[in-house]
């Protein structure tokens, strides 16, 4: 189906083209092979779409994912920017947010097994992907988040549900301080190598364990995805990562 797409567009372009030719030498000749050119292009444009489009799962579709998901970072960090700058907390950790937005509180397991509240001690506390703990800050924080209309999604999604899905199949979340990071982190996981070396480029130094952006290849989902340093080799694109950025731009 999709070769012969191609084929037929491929068709009506060399047909295009060729017209063009039958009216050199007359003004109207010249009107016909300006719109030929343009048709050209657009028809080139397109089968190059239609191409790309066929690639699915290769180097081409993680470059364009990549870019997506460096921007849906940012578009993250800035909320939380947002939220604290409108109520002076953290979203989560806002000891304000169950009474305006009439949900359950932020509890925090301790290192007794205690549920406790830690609401409004100026971290996000909890870890990412922590099954365990449904109303951790960490999961909350989407919670405020999108009765704040910062992002996108239902308030009313709870614990691991309220994390939003990436490009890669892997999840976004936050963490109290993920890979060394110590003020809060915002994660995505299930990145591929060639695509976390792209975004890290992009938003920062472009190495695995150094700046603002560090990544790991040692996360399982079947754990809650917390480590306490990045890798030190190299991004593999044979790899698949946890990705983790300041909590705050």
């Amino acid at each position: 189906m999709m070769r012969l797409m191609l084929l037929r567009l491929m068709n009506a372009i060399k047909a295009r083209f060729q017209t063009a030719h039958v009216f050199v030498g007359s003004r109207a000749a010249a009107a016909e092979r300006g719109m030929s050119v343009v048709e050209l292009a657009v028809g080139v444009s397109l089968v190059g779409i239609v191409m790309l489009l066929t690639l699915r799962g290769s180097a081409a579709i993680d470059v364009m994912r990549a870019y997506v998901m460096a921007k849906q970072i940012q578009s993250y960090q800035s909320a939380v920017m947002t939220y604290q700058a409108a109520f002076s907390r953290l979203p989560g950790d806002d000891p304000g947010a169950p009474g305006r937005y009439r949900r359950p509180p932020a509890l925090t397991t301790s290192t007794e097994g205690i549920q406790v509240s830690l609401a409004g001690n100026g971290s996000l506390d909890g870890e990412f992907y922590d099954q365990l703990s449904p109303n951790s800050e960490t999961f909350m924080a989407w919670r405020d988040l999108r009765h704040f209309k910062a992002v996108d999604g239902s308030p009313e999604l709870v614990g691991a549900s309220a994390m939003p899905e990436n490009a890669f199949g892997g999840f976004f979340g936050f963490d109290a301080g993920n890979l060394g990071q110590t003020e809060g982190s915002l994660c995505a996981s299930r990145v591929p190598g060639r695509a976390a070396q792209i975004i890290d480029n992009q938003l920062d130094d472009g190495r695995i364990d150094t700046g603002k952006l560090v990544a790991t290849s040692k996360f399982s989902i079947a754990d809650n995805n917390h480590f306490d340093a990045p890798d030190t080799a190299p991004y593999d694109i044979e790899k698949e990562y946890i990705i983790c950025v300041p909590l705050l731009p």
